[in-house]
């Protein structure tokens, strides 16, 4: 038994009142010289018993009235922790949800009221386990008894930044009940239950029959937000003024329009445009901002909202890094027409912002001296590379340079599998010309940078192919895509710090139509970026990693947080690039020691979508059981509030104080009639 206000307690001091009133209102025999007794009424010694009976009750009815009042306005409760402790312990893992959505309103610091009310019940012989969880989970404690630890470390718990993942969270505490010691299990889940944290079309995962789940949910019913989710925008810009289409997604999580909202675009703390937008109910808007100027090297953009209800996801930062072009070499063979390679000429010469300035030579006038400056080379269906020349290209790509073959009619299979057998992904075999005069592409591998742009829109399988090359691959490279016959297509593979590139067929129209259709230019570009342009992202994740280049001097960059701490960890990928976890949103700033450069991270905008999942269909997925009995299970972990309020114990305790002073007014007022008339 445990009481809401204990304070009330003190009028139990009241009951001394009646018991006062009883003692000054005892009848008190006098004595009273007769000089005979003749006179005397008597009375019998029943009826003094009887009285003295009456008396008692009404002591008890009046004392027993004022001790149910005031235990009623003491409001007690039973603890049913009590029965619980006084059986048989048990093991239990808090789940505190500490995602970027608990964020909200005062979410986190009613999850961790709730944790501490299960840590403060448990029982001397349970053992409870401390574990918040994001994207991933942290074990902050692991089972102990020890509640003065536990309250400490739930104390000292924040909400972070990461997103949700509930199974991977449920998967983790499974894995530490494996040091449970006792048959009762459970999990209590303490989280806002955001629908982003589940995907039940991928819902496969159970917990052990064994294991008890009860979920404690902390998240309002109606919860709207507006964000910005998504940046579209080029990283790498070659030219002053950005002439594509920067895009921004807003998206409207709540059942209200949000009609004339500010969106303010900034470029190197300066605002660039401001714009006034209308967001429908629960859909996205996307504003567009184009044609402004850029600063040579790194410029820091952001996006920014006004949104009253979460302004923590009200910003969203990219960079745009502005780079001179790069110096790209086509060669190909002194007897071809000119006509063959317009197509690969134009490609990488029309349209603005081209990442390269394109020169295009014979093999004899190569000098290799000048191939250090170039990023990117094409051999363009080359008849015959002297040894000097492969040499020299060798040594090209194995100090960082990016090599692209096209292996086509004129090609002489025993003098390149000669010449380029250090370098060359496959090695080349006879011409063939298809039986059903033309085979397309298969077996693409759209998850490469080459075909990324081709995922959603542009089909490969469209172009035809005429003719192409046996190859064999060899062990260290990796075929990108291949013909329907099996044959490899595009091929790579890796030679020192660089790459190189194979295509089985032609870059111009004498093997395929694939120039003639609209999947040439991406295509020809693509791999030429893939290649000669260092990979860059406009922006990254928070919970995601990145990786930072070595300096000039190889030195790998000091390393700011947004928050202006120094980023210890020193880990680093086998090229030597330094590898930086993403633990804040905002700019990540590289300190090296002749320039500083800068690097996005965002919050995920899935986590900015605060709308509730359906529990029971959660904890039917996770667990296979009732979730009415799960619901059930769950009120043995209310606060004290609540268990109180549900047990209402006050009420009849004041109901039964009501009828104890009816019957003692009824009694009392009985015996005084009865006294009267005797």
């Amino acid at each position: 038994m445990s009481f809401l206000s204990p304070l009330f307690l003190l009028g139990l001091a009241a009951i001394a009142m009646p018991i006062i009133v009883h003692l000054v209102r005892r009848t008190r025999a006098k004595k009273i010289e007769f000089p005979s007794l003749m006179f005397v009424r008597q009375v019998p010694q029943r009826t003094i018993r009887r009285k003295r009976l009456i008396n008692w009750l009404l002591l008890a009815l009046r004392s027993l009235a004022l001790l149910c009042l005031v235990f009623a306005f003491a409001r007690p409760y039973l603890n049913s922790n009590a029965a619980e402790t006084s059986g048989r312990a048990k093991t239990s893992v808090i789940l505190l949800d500490n995602s970027f959505s608990m964020k909200y309103g005062k979410r986190f610091e009613q999850a961790k009221t709730k944790a501490r009310t299960v840590i403060n019940e448990a029982g001397s012989n349970d053992q409870i386990a401390l574990v918040t969880f994001g994207q991933g989970y942290e074990v902050l404690s692991r089972f102990t008894n020890d509640k003065a630890k536990l309250n400490s470390l739930l104390d000292n718990a924040q909400a972070g930044l990461g997103a949700t993942a509930y199974t991977q969270a449920l998967r983790g505490a499974e894995e530490l009940m494996k040091e449970a010691t006792t048959a009762s299990r459970n999990i209590i889940l303490l989280s806002d239950f955001q629908a982003a944290g589940w995907n039940p079309a991928d819902a496969t995962y159970r917990l052990s029959n064994d294991i008890k789940l009860i979920n404690q949910d902390v998240g309002e019913a109606n919860a709207p937000n507006l964000a910005i989710t998504e940046v579209n925008a080029q990283a790498v810009v070659y030219q002053q003024k950005y002439s594509d289409k920067l895009t921004a997604r807003i998206a409207n999580f709540s059942d209200d329009a949000r009609d004339g909202m500010q969106v303010e675009f900034q470029l190197n703390d300066h605002v660039v445009e401001k714009r006034q937008v209308k967001v429908a109910a629960r859909e996205t808007s996307l504003v567009e901002f184009t044609d402004f100027n850029l600063n040579e090297g790194v410029n820091r953009g952001v996006i920014e909202i006004t949104d009253n209800n979460f302004d923590a996801d009200n910003k969203f930062y990219f960079t745009l890094h502005r780079e001179t072009q790069g110096q790209a070499l086509v060669v190909e063979s002194a007897t071809r027409s000119r006509n063959e390679s317009l197509y690969l000429r134009n490609a990488l010469t029309t349209g603005d912002n081209l990442p390269f300035a394109l020169t295009i030579k014979t093999p004899a006038s190569v000098n290799p001296g000048d191939l250090a400056s170039y990023k990117v080379i094409i051999l363009n269906d080359v008849e015959n590379v002297n040894p000097a020349l492969a040499e020299n290209l060798k040594s090209f790509v194995e100090k960082g340079g990016g090599l692209i073959i096209a292996a086509g009619r004129h090609v002489d299979a025993a003098s390149f599998n000669e010449a380029f057998k250090q370098i060359s992904p496959v090695v080349l075999g006879e011409a063939v010309q298809p039986k059903g005069d033309y085979v397309t592409l298969s077996d693409i591998k759209t998850d490469h940078p080459v075909f990324d742009v081709f995922r959603q829109s542009g089909r490969l399988a469209a172009a035809r192919v005429f003719g192409y090359r046996r190859a064999t691959p060899n062990e260290k490279s990796s075929v990108l895509a291949r013909f329907e016959d099996g044959t490899p297509a595009l091929i790579e593979s890796s030679f020192g710090q660089g790459k190189v590139l194979l295509f089985t067929s032609t870059l111009d129209a004498s093997w395929n139509d694939l120039p003639l259709t609209p999947l040439y230019l991406p295509l020809v570009r693509q791999m030429t970026r893939y290649l000669g342009e260092r990979e860059r992202q406009a922006w990254n994740l928070v919970g995601q990693t990145f990786t930072a280049q070595p300096g000039k001097d190889g030195a790998v960059p000091a390393v700011d947080a947004p928050g202006n701490t120094r980023v210890t960890e020193r880990n680093q990928t086998a090229s030597g690039e330094l590898i930086i976890n993403a633990k804040e949103n905002g700019f990540y700033r590289l300190r090296y020691a002749d320039h500083s450069d800068f690097a996005a991270v965002n919050l995920d905008g899935k986590e900015s979508d605060l709308t509730k999942l359906t529990i029971d269909d959660f904890t039917t997925a996770v667990t296979g059981a009732d979730a009415k009995g799960n619901a059930a299970a769950a009120q043995t972990k209310l606060t004290d509030e609540e268990r109180e309020a549900k047990q209402r114990v006050w009420w009849p305790l004041l109901i039964a104080a009501l009828l104890l002073f009816v019957t003692e007014a009824v009694l009392s007022r009985r015996t005084k009639m009865a006294r009267v008339i005797g």
